[in-house]
């Protein structure tokens, strides 16, 4: 089986971890490179970009945001890991705010910010990941980081103390973290009970493929149909096409290629003039320098 180079739009149910995803992937379809981005937590659902063979190379380079979730909060309680997934760790037995105060205090956390990440999470503080160092009980408090939160918007359901909500933020924002300070300002508490990401950029939740089960005959088959080519992949930084034999081949061979000195500064994606892609390289005053390189693909095997 010829190894496949691509993207894999997943549409991630809840309880795998986005690991076990990609573990899954592997088995399924037979490659033994497989990464992906933009980790979602075993309680999320929705899209999870998957990358196949040589595009595992350039998982830095897709998009990462702006990103859209929808999903559900409760008020009243906190946990440690700020959404349902854990026990209780304080119940309100107050009077809880009026939707009105919700919608405004959800409002102010809109815009730029630092927010600190949850305690049960995968940043690192002292090398170690804080879902370790904080197993037990909270200790340790994981430094904040600035994000950019677009919209926040929150609609009360049916029950007093559940809201569902719609937040667009940028890359790195931990949307539990998010639904945890509003519950701090509201004074009661909120943990996150549900949460599904729609978009990543330009990639779409309903163009992604369920997840197959791993005993599913045909779960291989069905992935293949679905993968997005090295070449169509929708990377971040934009085209740029080598006209010449001598740049494309110097490129390949991760040698500085002379470029136009009025070409803008930044991250290219690196195509031929049919639109392969070679890689990804940066320009620097008439200069490209190879960041990513792929290798051709041998096709010696092939029948």
């Amino acid at each position: 089986m010829t190894v496949q180079d691509g993207l894999l739009l997943i549409d991630k149910p809840a309880g795998p971890t986005s690991h076990d995803v990609v573990q899954r992937v592997r088995r399924l379809l037979g490659v033994r490179r497989v990464g992906h981005s933009g980790t979602l937590d075993p309680l999320a659902t929705g899209l999870l970009p998957v990358v196949l063979g040589r595009a595992t190379r350039l998982v830095r380079f897709l998009p990462d945001g702006p990103k859209t979730y929808v999903g559900s909060m409760r008020l009243g309680l906190t946990t440690l890991t700020n959404d349902a997934s854990a026990p209780p760790l304080t119940v309100f037995d107050g009077l809880l705010p009026p939707p009105e105060q919700v919608d405004e205090w959800a409002r102010s956390l809109e815009g730029e910010r630092l927010q600190v990440p949850p305690a049960i999470s995968a940043r690192r503080v002292g090398g170690e990941r804080l879902y370790r160092v904080n197993r037990t009980a909270e200790r340790v408090r994981g430094p904040a980081r600035p994000v950019v939160v677009s919209r926040f918007q929150v609609v009360q359901t049916c029950e007093l103390d559940s809201y569902d909500f719609e937040a667009v933020v940028s890359s790195g924002t931990y949307v539990r973290a998010l639904v945890r300070d509003l519950g701090a300002l509201l004074g009661c508490g909120a943990v996150l009970t549900t949460l599904r990401r729609t978009t990543i950029g330009p990639l779409l939740v309903t163009d992604a493929i369920r997840l197959p089960d791993a005993a599913d005959p045909d779960g291989g088959a069905l992935l293949s149909r679905h993968v997005t080519e090295l070449d169509r992949i929708p990377l971040a930084p934009p085209v740029l096409r080598l006209s010449g034999a001598d740049e494309t081949r110097g490129f390949a061979r991760g040698r500085d290629v002379v470029v136009p000195h009025n070409l803008p500064l930044g991250l290219r994606q690196i195509a031929t003039t049919d639109g392969r892609l070679l890689g990804v390289g940066t320009v620097s005053r008439g200069t490209l320098r190879p960041l990513v390189v792929l290798p051709p693909v041998d096709r010696s095997d092939d029948p």
